[in-house]
């Protein structure tokens, strides 16, 4: 309904509306478009007006639309403060979707670990170690990471340092050996643990030796 339309019809039906002092009386109004529809407010006046006489000039202003309240209030104070009615024409828009949750990141771990893989109290990769890492590779050559985290750990035996500085050696060595062979990855974090978590007991041979390890922490 354009505006001149809209003018003549509630024209047409204040004039009807206002036939004695007391009758039911309204007047109405486009506001500004509220999320990109438009907007009316009707307020209706007189002791016999109410919510439903501003329904009844709603529902002509929106023709064959369904009429959707905005916003409605009514004053309290006594019969001679309006009924208001702020409404557009048409069913509700439909709620919009939520926004999906950011896919957790994949992690995959590779654990190295025993007295094959470096020679005692050395940071050499062994052979077994170097065949270890590529199958690694070869497993992953088609794979780019957005981030490599290499830790080394140690057992208990020896000085908090050197084990500290032992273990950061062997993780050096095992990044070393993944960025030469080509592993993709936009950024490597190399660290040593020392003797910190522990994954055995560092009572028995069998225990120091799972403790005697490198672990690979690649992130999609």
């Amino acid at each position: 309904m354009n505006k001149l339309a809209l003018a003549l019809a509630l024209s047409a039906m204040a004039l009807a509306a206002c036939s004695t002092a007391s009758g039911p009386t309204f007047s109405a109004s486009e506001l500004q478009p509220r999320d990109g529809v438009r907007t009316f407010q009707v307020d209706c006046h007189g002791l016999l007006s109410g919510p439903q006489t501003c329904m009844k000039a709603a529902r002509r202003i929106c023709g064959d639309e369904p009429v959707r309240a905005v916003d409605s209030a009514r004053a309290l104070r006594d019969k001679s403060d309006p009924a208001t009615l702020v409404f557009q024409c048409g069913a509700a828009p439909a709620a919009a979707a939520p926004a999906a949750e950011p896919a957790a990141a994949v992690v995959e771990r590779v654990n190295l670990s025993g007295d094959a893989l470096f020679a005692t109290d050395h940071a050499t990769l062994a052979p077994t170690a170097r065949e270890s890492l590529d199958r690694l590779l070869s497993e992953r050559a088609d794979r780019t990471y957005s981030q490599v985290t290499v830790t080394g750990f140690t057992d208990s035996v020896g000085s908090d340092d050197y084990n500290l500085a032992l273990s950061k050696r062997r993780a050096e060595s095992v990044a070393a050996y993944l960025k030469a062979h080509g592993l993709k990855t936009d950024a490597m974090t190399v660290s040593g643990r020392g003797k910190a978590d522990p994954v055995a007991s560092n009572a028995t041979p069998e225990g120091r030796a799972s403790n005697r390890r490198v672990e690979i922490r690649l992130q999609h």
